[in-house]
């Protein structure tokens, strides 16, 4: 009896050495930064007007290419693939571009752009666009355009060389990263881009993921009037993406 008493005990005792070991179970820590990401994701949709409207893509893959990579960007843009991994929708593409990223020297802006442009794979009517583009004093610009008022459809980010040449690496993703967001579907207070004021990229990603679940799902609805092949339906709602995110 007293040795079978023993062995129970060392197995209670070598469970709870496992249990407490084993990283799939999360700490207390990490489950309440994990609570206080979604609230300040809720927050965020909280803090957008109600109206809206967010723009999903049709696909879930999305062409794309880097003109003028004075930056390295192409670098950021494989972090970018990491951190989002399925969600980021990203391959180089090799005939049109629906999302292009130039990164020029901004002491010869125009000169810099058209030269961009005669090699970009944009179609010559975003290419018109993008050569006259009002760019931020940030150094970091996005644009996107909406097919049909209903599907994102083509997007462009500019990163001005001289705001970026001589901070690091981590301050150049904050801008491709948030772009890349932005043009996914990330909803921002006036529809317009800042890099500088949303939301960190772990609630990004939240926001994105939740995004695209709605997406996927129809809102909720039962029979959504547009769903495309790769099953994704238009303009989910503010009220199922913020419901998924704080689920």
């Amino acid at each position: 009896m007293a040795t079978y008493k023993a062995v129970q005990v060392w197995l209670y005792a070598s469970l709870s050495v496992m249990l407490l070991s084993n990283r799939a179970w999360p700490t207390e820590k990490e489950v309440v930064h994990a609570r206080a990401t979604k609230d300040a994701a809720v927050n965020y949709l909280r803090s957008l007007p109600h109206d809206r409207k967010i723009y999903v893509w049709p696909t879930w893959r999305r062409p794309y290419e880097v003109v003028a990579d004075r930056l390295n960007v192409s670098s950021s843009i494989e972090r970018y693939k990491a951190l989002r991994g399925d969600l980021n929708g990203l391959f180089p593409t090799f005939a049109t571009a629906q999302i292009s990223i130039i990164a020029v020297d901004g002491a010869s802006w125009q000169d810099d752009i058209a030269s961009a442009l005669t090699s970009s794979r944009l179609l010559p009517s975003y290419k018109d666009f993008v050569a006259k583009a009002k760019v931020s004093l940030s150094g970091c610009t996005a644009y996107k355009f909406i097919s049909r008022g209903t599907w994102a459809s083509v997007g462009f980010i500019l990163v001005n060389e001289l705001n970026f040449r001589d901070k690091d690496a981590g301050e150049l993703d904050w801008c491709v990263h948030a772009a890349l967001d932005y043009l996914q579907g990330l909803p921002t207070k006036d529809g317009y881009f800042d890099y500088l004021t949303l939301p960190g990229a772990t609630i990004r990603g939240l926001v994105i993921q939740a995004i695209y679940e709605c997406a996927a799902e129809g809102d909720g609805t039962a029979e959504p009037a547009e769903r495309t092949r790769d099953g994704l339906t238009p303009l989910p709602s503010l009220d199922c993406i913020v419901a998924k995110v704080a689920e």
